[in-house]
């Protein structure tokens, strides 16, 4: 990159010539990076096997531990159905009764940031005859039952609340289960609703991410598992975001990510521009090499993507006629 801009930039250049560099950098160091074949490509391996090994491992225990009457079992219907971070010695698929999935609530801790928030689900009301969530339920050991609810109470802390009902095993005559899920009631701070519907919530998540990752890996990792473990099963509402998300990745963002990477290349080379003449001193080449690499570094880390989307979109809103 540095023999590059020392061809092609020197102090005189205004920032619109500076901006046609930009353009060169972007097609030879930065145009990878938003193709499908780049290195952020969404691609969820961890999810992919956990599901994959589904029904050859039901435990995650090194050492066999038997049942006891004494043992919990805890029903996840989001991210907890690929992503059980703590120790189980079963898990089987199934479903509750009089429940709908809605992705209504925000999320300030795990999927987006207290300023962008993220969303993810929650359970709502509904027919008790009619309406099931399908999700996964894991049987905790006695033993280690209050390190995995205080753990899974720190994880579910931003508004969601234990309670206990009863779980159905899916393509099974078996008895039910009772079973501890975690529920984000409209009483909670960040209870979100069905604010401006999946349109409007498709394009939260598709410009939100936080420590946990991309808000959109949330989404395509609960649609990957109710497609792997409950095959046939309806969920209109995670059906219709998938095909809202997926279509702003395809058509709206390689042009959004494009045209913001030009931007802060082009920030880049005009604050360097800005320097050398503020000091009166020659370009320095070097400073403006590292300052772009910084920038192509940042573009290989989880969640750089969606801040650059949040921007372009809120321009282009504000600047689309009412």
């Amino acid at each position: 990159m540095l023999c590059f801009l020392s061809l092609r930039l020197h102090r005189s250049l205004t920032r619109t010539q500076l901006s046609g560099v930009a353009g060169e950098i972007f097609r030879a160091f930065f145009a990878d990076l938003i193709t499908p074949e780049g290195p952020n490509t969404s691609t969820y391996p961890a999810a992919t096997a956990q599901l994959h090994s589904f029904d050859l491992a039901s435990s995650n225990q090194n050492v066999a531990i038997a049942p006891s009457d004494d043992d919990v079992w805890i029903f996840g219907y989001g991210s907890l159905v690929w992503k059980a971070d703590f120790p189980y010695i079963d898990r089987r698929r199934g479903f509750v009764w009089g429940f709908k999935r809605r992705f209504y609530q925000h999320s300030i801790d795990h999927r987006g940031m207290p300023d962008k928030p993220g969303r993810v689900v929650t359970l709502l009301p509904g027919d008790p005859a009619e309406d099931r969530v399908y999700g996964v339920a894991y049987r905790i050991a006695a033993a280690q039952k209050d390190a995995v609810l205080n753990h899974l109470d720190y994880r579910e802390k931003n508004g969601y609340e234990r309670c206990s009902l009863e779980f159905h095993e899916y393509l099974s005559a078996t008895n039910p289960i009772q079973v501890i899920m975690y529920v984000a009631t409209q009483a909670n701070d960040s209870y979100a609703g069905d604010v401006w519907q999946v349109p409007c919530i498709a394009r939260q998540i598709f410009t939100s991410a936080g420590p946990s990752g991309p808000n959109r890996d949330y989404l395509f990792n609960l649609a990957l598992a109710m497609e792997k473990l409950f095959p046939g099963a309806v969920d209109e509402h995670l059906t219709e975001l998938v095909t809202c998300v997926r279509r702003h990745i395809e058509q709206d963002e390689p042009e959004l990510l494009q045209r913001a990477l030009q931007e802060e290349i082009t920030n880049i080379l005009c604050e360097s521009v800005r320097e050398a003449v503020r000091e009166d001193e020659p370009l320095d080449h070097g400073e403006t090499s590292r300052r772009l690499e910084a920038l192509h570094q940042n573009c290989q880390k989880s969640g750089w993507r969606e801040p650059l989307l949040d921007v372009q979109l809120r321009r282009q809103s504000l600047s689309t006629p009412s």
